[in-house]
């Protein structure tokens, strides 16, 4: 549902976002994972840092995990590849009223390296399953979604899973402060698209669908638990998503116990600051409920080093890099 800011609120918002984004994402020379690392890491930050008038809350965090869930249909254009990534970044809002869950609804972002418009996806099955949402199977996804079948169908799933393009244009300017969306829309350094064939349409500036997704106005509903274990939809898929992460966050504390350094492995990249708490009807608290993974939450200033220096992982690993934003109205009085 769609959630209500004072003007001022808003537009601190939006400039936060657009600050995070920028520092994210533009004039550097790094990975695609490396880049979504740097927002997992500092869209959180930037929003926890942030206070609202009127008793209202937005508290984030996130988890970073290399290697997300594979999937694969039995009618892909292309023989290869032979299966490909359900995407590259999740986001997640869970919205409070009253002391209790009032709605959940999530964004799935496929990352990839913009030249030029209009985008035509260089990936034609990751395409096809952005595009057409075909019945699919999860593959080297871990123990407990491998061989699993899903079939994701709906009205809105354009408004569900979009193409999140990085390209390395004007907005790093800092004069742009925020409203590059509105004054500049060729230039940004990020910009969201429909999987629409045989091109990529419908652009928007990220930063603008990241402010309407936390306001409640972009992004696709989902419910936790989700129905029975036959219903095959978008809320199961989101519940698969979010336990997988969970399972390989834990995975990757435990190969990195005995090790001094946060700079590989951990796999957790950034939850809240010390003395803040998530509120405890977000999905991905039970990520940070363990004590040692928490304390490498804390500990951890900045992005991990480029995934692919990491080791390899293995067939087992599953999950998806998290973004999580709580908004509530628990400190409001009527």
């Amino acid at each position: 549902m769609k959630w209500s800011l004072d003007i001022e609120d808003r537009i601190a918002l939006a400039g936060t976002l657009h600050s995070a984004t920028r520092t994210a994402l533009c004039g550097q020379n790094q990975s695609e994972p490396q880049l979504v690392a740097n927002l997992v890491c500092g869209l959180p930050r930037a929003i926890n840092a942030l206070t609202f008038s009127g008793g209202f809350t937005i508290k984030s965090g996130g988890v970073f995990v290399h290697g997300q869930p594979f999937v694969r249909c039995q009618n892909f254009p292309k023989t290869s590849p032979a299966s490909v990534e359900i995407g590259d970044l999740l986001l997640v809002r869970t919205e409070i009223k009253n002391e209790e869950v009032a709605e959940r609804r999530a964004l799935l972002l496929q990352a990839k390296m913009l030249k030029s418009l209009p985008a035509t996806p260089d990936n034609a099955n990751q395409h096809h399953l952005y595009a057409n949402w075909p019945p699919f199977t999860y593959i080297r996804s871990g123990e407990i979604l491998n061989a699993q079948e899903r079939h994701i169908t709906g009205l809105d799933l354009y408004h569900a899973s979009r193409y999140l393009l990085i390209t390395k244009h004007a907005c790093c300017r800092p004069w742009h402060a925020g409203w590059c969306q509105l004054l500049y829309p060729g230039a940004c350094c990020s910009m969201t698209a429909s999987p629409s064939h045989p091109r990529l349409s419908h652009y928007r500036c990220f930063v603008g669908e990241v402010l309407d997704f936390i306001l409640g106005d972009a992004g696709k509903p989902f419910v936790i638990p989700p129905p029975p274990s036959r219903t095959k939809n978008w809320d199961r898929v989101i519940k698969d998503l979010t336990t997988a992460t969970a399972l390989r966050a834990s995975s990757y504390i435990e190969r990195a116990s005995g090790s001094n350094t946060d700079a590989r492995g951990q796999g957790i990249l950034f939850a809240l600051p010390s003395g803040t708490q998530l509120s405890s009807y977000g999905v991905t608290r039970d990520i940070w409920s363990n004590p040692s993974l928490a304390e490498l939450t804390l500990s951890c200033d900045s992005p991990p080093k480029d995934p692919g220096e990491w080791p390899e992982a293995s067939d087992d690993d599953g999950g998806i890099s998290i973004i999580e934003f709580v908004v509530s109205d628990e400190g409001r009085s009527e």
